[in-house]
């Protein structure tokens, strides 16, 4: 099966690889991974676009969020305004179906009957974060931003749990480290427009904390960065994952 949102993070990568090195073929590949993710839209629910194209059951903020991600990052790079129109309509629908009012942190998904899956994710919230901070760098909206906000502070008390560490207490992300780092994306974003180090400050300690009390004797990192939960099998994500986080941190310093 092929799923819309595996795509969508290819095609962002590949957006960052021209942005860096100025090689068109990835900007080219990125605008035919965008045309194949947008082939998933449709008008059932009233938009959005589909999680797997062979299972048409559900569309997902991880199919959604990161294709108005995708849509700003084409639009900056292009200039085509069509790339911006779609950005702020994905948004929209997104925010509008799959949003909890009640905390501004965002549900998995909408079956094609309209139930919501109400499971919470860090990527989820993080991906929109990072959205509507783009949104509002080139539409001047307030309000995108203040939605930013909003989700950062909900997300940030939603996720964070405090776990004992040999010197007290810390709270930590939850035991996701690829979904967290993509929420330290939109965590990221936002500071460089609001400056408010609040939300930064908890992932950059908890990243700190991984790296000097929580690799074994390879060096590798597990899921859980406060350490009490042991795990025997290291995977390739949740390391990788981490070079880049680091990676994002030291352009902040």
């Amino acid at each position: 099966d092929r799923y819309y949102d595996d795509n969508d993070w290819v095609a962002i990568d590949f957006c960052d690889y021209y942005e860096r090195t100025g090689d068109k073929e990835y900007l080219e590949k990125a605008i035919q991974l965008h045309d194949y993710i947008y082939s998933g839209w449709s008008e059932e629910l009233g938009g959005g676009i589909y999680w797997c194209e062979q299972k048409k059951e559900s569309k997902n903020t991880c199919s959604n969020a990161p294709a108005t991600v995708l849509c700003m990052k084409l639009f900056k790079l292009t200039k085509d305004a069509k790339y911006l129109e779609q950005a702020k309509k994905t948004y929209q629908w997104t925010r509008d179906n799959l949003c909890d009012p009640s905390d501004f942190v965002y549900w998995d998904n909408k079956n094609l009957q309209g139930k919501v899956d109400p499971a919470k994710y860090t990527y989820n919230s993080g991906q929109m974060i990072q959205a509507g901070v783009l949104l509002y760098q080139v539409t001047g909206e307030k309000h995108y931003l203040k939605e930013a906000q909003q989700t950062a502070e909900g997300a940030c008390r939603f996720f964070l749990k405090v776990q004992p560490i040999a010197t007290g207490e810390m709270k930590f992300f939850p035991g996701t480290p690829w979904f967290n780092v993509i929420l330290f994306r939109g965590l990221k974003a936002l500071y460089l427009v609001d400056r408010n180090e609040a939300y930064i400050k908890t992932m950059i300690e908890n990243a700190d904390y991984a790296w000097n009390y929580t690799r074994d004797e390879n060096g590798l990192f597990s899921n859980d960065w406060s350490g009490n939960r042991k795990e025997q099998f290291k995977s390739l994500l949740e390391n990788a994952c981490m070079i880049e986080l680091f990676a994002e941190i030291s352009e902040l310093q």
